[in-house]
């Protein structure tokens, strides 16, 4: 497979540059991706052509909602808002439940394939219809405070301030297993609602959150997030130990969500500065970086095992995405001179190697030695440049501070 560079290499401190990747992302997804029969199509490989396989995850279907509700902000595309309603009416009507008790995680066509409550669902859910409170559908906020609702009934536990993971509705019980990774999406909701809506008790829920995550569940673990625990909040070092590729909750450190919570960090520290949150985010940035980043072939391998060795080589997107996005807010902060060493080296990576073509979609995952591992540049619940279009608006709205 080859690799076209795009005409304009991206410079992450660029406004103007940030915006023109957007745009030309955005209209790579607004040619291919919209469904007349209902929301978006989820497959998409590099040169636009769609699988048919009518496959609809919840994750997808918010995902690709938000991007659209930013392009329609931040680049003044009050046309797209349509687009957003397109996305928020196939939730409405395809994902949630007949009984309006949940929303299906999965969908082939009309058929529910998987109707647990996740966690980690509500939490783009809640992003979706903030996104799109904030970019002026003033409905989707009665919407917004619904699903955090029902997250908080399904899901918080207020005696360890924390979200649990999956709930049966059928059962009506809870499974055993917490992550920390549906917390770390529910403290990104939780942000952009407070930023939507000025209600500080997001924000507060938001920053409980993060304070428990990163500096409570890491006693134990030299200040490393772990991804798994047990109902008590201990640390699962067992759990998917064979399956370090798991899509959702893979086995060991993910240097990635190291810089996702750094980046976290600083921008609830926008909002409320403390000194905390700065120094583990400095600290996260820097463990991530020295453990992950490829001295030989560039780039941040996604996974390291307790022993500090690389349990998972391959290079997926999103990890680059919000690594940018975390050294670029980092570096206005002025935290580390290296940070910016850092950002230099990985923008130099990422227009050499993830960006796809002239769209500037960027490729879904490459291998240690930066081979692009298939034609998909979007799957159901794995991509469709939502990190992406994400690390650009966080670095124009945190970064650089424009609104």
């Amino acid at each position: 497979m080859s690799v076209a560079q795009q005409a304009t290499p991206l410079d992450s401190l660029s406004a103007d540059s940030l915006r023109a990747h957007m745009r030309s992302i955005r209209d790579f997804y607004r040619k291919f991706s919209i469904d007349p029969d209902g929301g978006f199509f989820q497959s998409i490989a590099v040169d636009g052509s769609i699988r048919a396989d009518r496959l609809h995850h919840l994750v997808s279907s918010c995902r690709i909602t938000v991007n659209f509700a930013r392009s329609a902000m931040f680049l003044d595309l009050p046309e797209d808002l349509e687009v957003v309603r397109h996305g928020l009416d196939f939730i409405e009507t395809a994902h949630r439940r007949a009984d309006g008790q949940g929303y299906h995680w999965l969908l082939q066509g009309s058929e529910a394939l998987d109707t647990d409550q996740y966690c980690y669902g509500y939490a783009f859910l809640l992003l979706t219809y903030a996104s799109a409170y904030k970019a002026g559908i003033d409905s989707a906020k009665e919407a917004m405070e619904s699903v955090h609702h029902q997250m908080q009934t399904f899901f918080w536990d207020d005696s360890v301030g924390l979200f649990a993971d999956q709930y049966s509705i059928d059962n009506q019980e809870l499974s055993s297993y917490r992550g920390q990774n549906a917390n770390m999406h529910a403290t990104e909701a939780l942000i952009a609602a407070y930023d939507a809506s000025g209600d500080h008790r997001y924000l507060d829920q938001a920053q409980r959150i993060a304070e428990n995550i990163v500096e409570r569940c890491t006693v134990s673990t030299q200040g490393h997030i772990w991804e798994h625990y047990d109902s008590a909040w201990s640390p699962d070092f067992d759990y998917n130990r064979d399956d370090p590729k798991n899509l959702y909750k893979p086995w060991g450190y993910q240097s990635g969500h190291f810089t996702e919570w750094a980046k976290l960090l600083l921008i609830i520290n926008f909002y409320r500065p403390a000194d905390w949150m700065r120094e583990q985010a400095r600290f996260l940035l820097n463990e991530a970086w020295e453990f992950c980043w490829d001295e030989i072939n560039s780039g941040l391998h996604y996974g390291f095992a307790p022993d500090g060795s690389i349990c998972d080589s391959d290079k997926y997107f999103w990890v680059q995405a919000e690594t940018l996005a975390a050294l670029a807010i980092a570096n206005r902060l002025g935290l580390n001179l290296a940070h910016k060493e850092s950002l230099i080296q990985l923008e130099k990576y990422v227009n050499k190697y993830f960006i796809a073509n002239n769209s500037n979609v960027w490729f879904r995952m490459l291998s240690a030695e930066n081979k692009p591992s298939d034609e998909w540049v979007a799957l159901p619940g794995a991509k469709c440049d939502y990190h992406t279009l994400g690390a650009y608006h966080d670095i124009l709205r945190y970064g650089l501070c424009l609104n």
